[in-house]
């Protein structure tokens, strides 16, 4: 999964990775592409890459973050209004596992 934080080196690793389970790559996964964050969803959109190993997985998808080690994670990197930053990460939540969840299903 450290394919997201490498760059483009990182494209070879993830090929080969998708290649070993059989799954076929499409290219517009590789096109650049760019997001402007604001300043106030720097915080949240941080905690929500720090916890994207923390999914529970059930037979049909996924079902949500693990809140024990994102509460630990937001404990850890001193996240200002923890309340407030779960609040926001839960939106991110439903929305990573509905497109988490139907890509599975297309499997």
């Amino acid at each position: 999964m450290d394919h997201l934080f490498r760059g483009e080196k990182a494209n070879d690793d993830l090929l080969a990775d998708a290649a070993e389970y059989g799954i076929e790559l499409p290219e517009a996964m590789f096109a650049p592409q760019h997001f402007k964050l604001w300043p106030e969803h720097a915080e949240v959109v941080d905690l929500f890459l720090r916890c994207m190993t923390q999914w529970r997985p059930t037979s049909n998808g996924v079902i949500g973050l693990d809140y024990g080690v994102v509460l630990q994670l937001a404990s850890l990197y001193k996240i200002s209004d923890p309340a407030v930053v779960l609040e926001d990460l839960q939106v991110m939540e439903l929305h990573a596992r509905a497109q988490i969840n139907k890509q599975l299903e297309k499997r």
